[in-house]
């Protein structure tokens, strides 16, 4: 029997399949890419080609015999806390790739007049850009994400490795830290809110798609960035005195970047304690996260995504032209 579950399941599959490319090979091999500058780096230093290793201006041998437990704490600390940041660039490609699948998904099946094939199949427009959305906004970060973790501990891996040879045992202390594995929870624990928040641009960009006869990428950077300039201009002739700042944060940068891995922290959770970004540990950073489901501005966001969505949905049910 067929269930609307088991056809969303059959259609995001399909779209994985043919875009596995940028959602599951392109991270695989920058991840790979990573890893082996990793290795050639740490080569570098245990090797001595690279000169001597420090640690703050201290060779790291000599750093290592002087360090207290009280000392070696602290490093594993700072370590285990920020390793997932070595995964950075997976979350880049990410906002990369998903911005142009959402805006090629519904435009290529027009251009390449597949659309009339999908359309004879007993499946409704709503579950097909539903499932392009879901694609972008949940299966696509988290086969990211699973492979950044997978990255990032084999970077740690490394680091220990290195760190051993050259006399700094904290391999126990840090394979032993509960930080080690909780930092990849933590980084799942945000998968949510990147779907809320990434609603707007991936709902745009899935609309343009749908609506444009050619050149969706001008139509879709350009009007925000023309409506930007307009609205400054505007300002600037007649004096109105409006916030320009806050329209190219929250309607064109809202807009265009929420697809990007974090780019909620400029724009809403850290402005929450108006604090610095650096100060901040991944358990810090999930908190305020998950505070942007009390704002209005998560909520705008995801209200306006919604309705886009529903609008490409009705442009794709009437439109099929290339």
């Amino acid at each position: 029997m067929i269930t609307p579950a088991s056809t969303m399941k059959w259609l995001i599959k399909r779209e994985l399949w043919e875009h596995k490319g940028g959602f599951f090979w392109a991270p695989i091999v920058v991840g790979a890419i990573l890893t082996l500058f990793v290795i050639l780096s740490l080569a570098a230093v245990v090797l001595g080609t690279s000169g001597a290793a420090q640690i703050n201006g201290v060779p790291i041998e000599a750093f290592a015999a002087g360090m207290t437990d009280s000392d070696k704490l602290v490093f594993v600390s700072t370590i285990t806390r920020w390793y997932m940041g070595a995964s950075t660039p997976l979350f880049l490609l990410l906002g990369f790739v998903v911005f142009f699948f959402c805006l090629n998904a519904l435009f290529d099946e027009r251009k390449d007049r597949s659309i009339l094939f999908w359309k004879s199949l007993p499946v409704t427009d709503d579950a097909t850009v539903i499932s392009k959305a879901l694609l972008a906004m949940v299966v696509a970060p988290a086969i990211t994400l699973v492979i950044a973790i997978v990255t990032s501990m084999l970077v740690l891996l490394l680091i220990c490795v290195a760190m051993t040879i050259k006399g700094v045992s904290l391999s126990g202390y840090i394979l032993t830290s509960p930080a080690t594995y909780l930092a990849p929870l933590q980084w799942v624990a945000l998968l949510p809110i990147y779907a809320l928040w990434a609603l707007p641009t991936a709902g745009w960009l899935l609309m343009v798609g749908a609506w444009a006869r050619t050149k969706p990428f001008l139509w879709a950077v350009g009007v925000p960035l023309l409506a930007g300039v307009l609205v400054s201009w505007l300002d600037k002739l007649f004096q109105f005195g409006w916030d320009l700042r806050w329209f190219w944060k929250n309607i064109v940068g809202r807009g265009l970047l929420s697809v990007v891995p974090g780019s909620w922290f400029n724009a809403g959770a850290m402005a929450i304690k108006n604090r610095d970004f650096g100060d901040h540990n991944e358990a810090e950073m999930l908190s305020q996260s998950w505070q942007l489901l009390g704002t209005a501005n998560l909520w705008l966001g995801v209200i306006v995504g919604a309705a886009m969505i529903y609008a490409a949905i009705r442009i794709r049910r009437w439109k099929d032209d290339g």
